[in-house]
């Protein structure tokens, strides 16, 4: 009996060893495969993410991140991809825009999120403007949730433009007058990475909107007024005049962004159009972040003087996600105030957050230059706009245009042409 009783005690008790260990009924492991931010193969990039990804999982017991390494984009076919595969995320970050939304909506491969933008009430954490232009696409379907949104315009060096008194003010005869001094002073005006398509895009898009004006060109990349409008084929006769002026060398088409980036960097020319994302890239070449100097390109327009734009980064869930609800925490999570304010003061901060935040204190002073630039909106980036068919005419007429193979009547009329395809 006395072993019988020894025996029962033992049970007990290591039921109930195992009782105080088990996880909660309440508590299911899980894991969410997030296809996260190529910055993060930078070291201090990473560290942000990987405090993201404690504070997620803090907040959701059982819950355990992995980050998937990107391999690449939608315009590289990449997204497609992993989606298609048995192996891929349940929630992506990738680059966006219409025109690339477009390809993974149209082939059904990202599930939409319109009924999460009521029901969790993302359409009142991002600029109001922003869920405008959204709720306007795809018969008022949305596919995506903007990480930020891209800010393009005018980065240049500061103690070289204190030093030879030049400016960035005024309207665009200043503006081609500063070019000629910079040009006299045997520096290049002017740095482009034309080849590999994107940093054309930066700079036309500013030349098109200065001399247009965003509503036009917003007017232009919906499809609404043509391109070859005189208001437009004015902007690109701009940028031809500036190849002939030697604002801009036409051995630019020969380069890419990175090329360009680092011509810039070394001081060999003045002025770079890019985005926020500028910073990293500049950060990573030893650049002194406070010599940056941002700026709106000149206009005799109103409202000609803004940054151009657009989403630049999404968050998308793939249809072929196995957890999709995670997945929509994770992005609601995402949109926080508590995750935008840890981003945007963090010592890697170089993305516009995707709604106002007022009380940010970037750790690049530079930042607080752009937020305070794109407060009243940004114009239009068209390379995120226009559709995806007219996407590789859009970037050849650009090279064609800088070097001198086209003349902009031709060149936007080929553009045109594309726009309904």
């Amino acid at each position: 009996m006395k072993t019988n009783g020894l025996m029962k005690s033992t049970a007990m008790l290591a039921a109930l060893a195992g009782a105080a260990f088990a996880v909660p009924a309440t508590v299911q492991a899980q894991n969410l495969v997030v296809w996260g931010s190529d910055l993060q193969a930078d070291p201090l990039v990473n560290e942000l993410w990987q405090e993201i990804k404690t504070r997620f999982e803090e907040a959701n017991p059982g819950v355990t991140i992995e980050y998937m390494p990107p391999t690449g984009n939608i315009s590289d076919g990449a997204v497609q991809a992993a989606i298609q595969s048995e192996a891929g995320p349940d929630v992506l970050l990738t680059n966006s825009g219409i025109g690339r939304v477009t390809i993974v909506a149209n082939a059904k491969l990202v599930q939409p999120l319109t009924a999460q933008y009521e029901e969790l009430g993302w359409k009142d954490k991002i600029y109001p403007w922003l869920y405008e232009q959204l709720s306007t696409q795809f018969n008022g379907e949305i596919y995506e949730v903007p990480d930020g949104v891209d800010a393009i315009a005018i980065w240049y060096h500061k103690d070289m433009f204190e030093e030879n008194g030049w400016s960035l003010e005024g309207g665009w005869a200043d503006f081609t007058a500063t070019l000629d001094a910079i040009k006299a002073a045997g520096v290049e005006p002017i740095a482009v990475g034309i080849r590999n398509c994107c940093n054309g895009g930066h700079l036309i898009g500013n030349f098109l909107q200065a001399a247009a004006g965003p509503q036009m060109m917003g007017e232009v990349v919906a499809g609404e007024v043509p391109w070859t409008d005189p208001a437009v084929v004015a902007g690109a006769q701009n940028l031809v005049d500036s190849v002939k002026a030697g604002h801009i060398n036409p051995q630019m088409t020969s380069l890419d962004q990175d090329a360009a980036i680092r011509l810039w960097a070394n001081k060999r020319a003045a002025i770079f159009f890019g985005g926020p994302w500028f910073i990293n890239n500049v950060r990573q070449l030893d650049y002194d972040l406070a010599n940056l100097g941002y700026a709106t390109i000149p206009s005799d327009l109103d409202d000609g003087s803004r940054p151009t734009g657009g989403v630049g980064w999404s968050w998308m869930v793939p249809v072929s996600s196995k957890q999709p609800e995670l997945a929509m925490k994770w992005i609601d999570f995402m949109l926080s105030e508590e995750i935008m304010m840890l981003r945007a003061e963090h010592q890697t901060s170089s993305q516009l957050m995707a709604r106002d935040l007022p009380d940010v204190e970037p750790v690049v002073p530079v930042m607080g230059e752009v937020f305070a630039a794109a407060a009243e909106g940004v114009g239009y980036n068209p390379s995120v706009y226009i559709p995806g068919s007219a996407l590789d005419t859009y970037y050849q007429v650009i090279g064609g245009l800088v070097g001198g193979q086209v003349s902009p009547e031709d060149g936007l009329a080929q553009i045109e042409a594309k726009m309904g395809d």
